[in-house]
C-alpha cells in the first residue's frame, strides 16, 4: 500500500532530472541544458540542422521519458529511423543529422536556432 501511494512521487522524481531547460549554440557545439547537467552536441560532426514540423510524428519510444516534463531518450519512426530526442514541444522540432546518429530537439524559435547553428558552422539559411 505504501509503494502504491509513493509511486506517483517516485515517477515524478525519476523524470525531473531530464527536464529540458533550453538550448545554447556555441562556436563549436549545441548545448542541451537539462536540470542538473548539460549535454554537449559537437558542431564539428554535424551534417545538417533542419527545422522540421512534427518530426516526431508516428514515433515509438524505445527507451526514455515519453512526455513527463519532456520527451527524452530513444525513439523511432518511419521518416527518421532511430533517433535520440531532447524535446519539450513535439511540433516545433529541429532535426540534427550526424553521420552516425540523428537527434531531435525543440528550441523555442526553431528557424532562428537553425540560422544560429548554420552561422556557427559557417553556413547560411534554414538548412544545410
Amino acid at each position: 500500500m505504501l509503494i502504491a501511494n509513493l509511486l506517483p512521487l517516485i515517477v515524478i522524481l525519476g523524470a525531473l532530472p531530464f527536464i529540458i531547460r533550453g538550448y545554447i549554440v556555441t562556436p563549436d557545439a549545441i548545448l542541451v541544458r537539462q536540470l542538473f547537467w548539460v549535454k554537449r552536441l559537437p558542431l564539428k560532426d554535424l551534417l545538417s540542422a533542419n527545422f522540421e514540423l512534427d518530426a516526431m510524428r508516428g514515433s515509438i519510444r524505445t527507451f526514455g521519458n515519453g512526455g513527463m516534463f519532456s520527451f527524452t531518450g530513444l525513439f523511432r519512426n518511419k521518416s527518421l529511423g532511430g533517433y535520440r530526442a531532447f524535446v519539450t514541444d513535439q511540433h516545433r522540432t529541429v532535426v540534427l543529422r550526424y553521420s552516425d546518429r540523428t537527434i531531435v530537439i525543440s528550441p523555442e524559435k526553431p528557424e532562428e536556432f537553425v540560422r544560429s547553428v548554420n552561422l556557427a558552422r559557417g553556413l547560411s539559411g534554414l538548412q544545410s
